[in-house]
């Protein structure tokens, strides 16, 4: 069964997106299960929703910009708040985000690499194969040494635990499983269209358009990595949704096969409770679909 849902992992809840907006469910200190949706207004998406490339900009925009809404509509449930009195304005946090992303993903990698060749060849330019190579390397280091530590901490964790229910919901919905505890708690943990594997992709794109037309554009190193983040996230959510349609090919059951290891670091195995949060939130974002007509 092909469908159009994923989302993400909240504080003691799950974000589900569909064709309408996005609904979350959020488990309260006192049990009780807490849900907002939020609609998608079909004209900020216009015409860019149907140009390749361009499309996936404004995703990845949504995503963190919806994404971010929600995260601290639920920080204020579990905290024993009601999630009312929050400014849930996105836009601000979306544009930090990409900044932050982009130092610490296409900035900072780049710079390890020069003081690298710089060290051991003072006289040689900076570009070259190698240097890209130890680029890239540089970035996968980051993004693991990142995963790795954040994952240490105890409330990471329930997050990943979260992010583990997500997949499995999913996954249940897409085999045509009955969508109860029991039955879902049977399906893995990883999915091929998870945001992990979008980063795992991130990171492989930008090697290559940074390597084509890195030299090309009269920036600079750095400046030429932030004005190419855009067509970086562009090309891999491209890529991630043609993956997502050929799960069949052994070669792209291959390109996927990063991003799912990588998933045994950002989930982990659920408990009941939190796949019902989980199932919380899909049952939502299906009922907006089908009340607003775009199922």
């Amino acid at each position: 069964m092909e469908t159009h849902y994923g989302g993400q992992a909240l504080i003691e809840g799950v974000l589900i997106r569909g064709r309408a907006g996005v609904f979350a469910a959020v488990r309260a200190p006192d049990g009780q299960v807490v849900t907002r949706e939020l609609l998608l207004d079909p004209r900020r998406r216009g015409a860019m929703a149907k140009v390749p490339v361009l499309r996936g900009m404004l995703a990845l925009r949504e995503t963190v910009t919806f994404g971010y809404q929600m995260l601290l509509f639920s920080a204020d449930i579990a905290a024993g708040g009601t999630g009312d009195s929050l400014g849930l304005s996105g836009e601000r946090a979306s544009i930090g985000a990409a900044a932050a992303a982009t130092a610490l993903f296409a900035v900072l990698p780049n710079l390890v690499s020069r003081r690298l060749f710089r060290k051991r060849k003072p006289r040689a330019k900076s570009g070259g194969l190698r240097s890209h190579v130890v680029e890239a390397g540089a970035r996968a280091g980051i993004l693991l040494g990142y995963i790795a530590m954040v994952g240490r901490l105890k409330q990471v964790q329930r997050i990943f635990a979260y992010h583990g229910a997500e997949h499995k919901s999913v996954h249940a919905l897409e085999s045509g499983a009955e969508l109860v505890p029991a039955a879902v708690q049977r399906f893995d943990t990883a999915h091929p269209r998870c945001g992990t594997a979008f980063l795992v992709q991130s990171m492989l794109t930008s090697s290559l358009i940074y390597g084509l037309l890195g030299n090309r554009i009269p920036l600079g190193k750095i400046g030429t990595r932030i004005v190419l983040m855009p067509l970086v996230a562009g090309v891999s959510f491209e890529v991630l949704q043609f993956n997502a349609r050929h799960l069949d090919s052994p070669f792209v059951r291959l390109l996927n096969a990063p991003g799912m290891l990588l998933q045994r670091m950002t989930t982990r195995q659920p408990t009941d409770d939190q796949v019902e949060i989980a199932l919380a939130a899909l049952r939502g974002a299906m009922a907006m679909d089908e009340r607003l007509g775009t199922s």
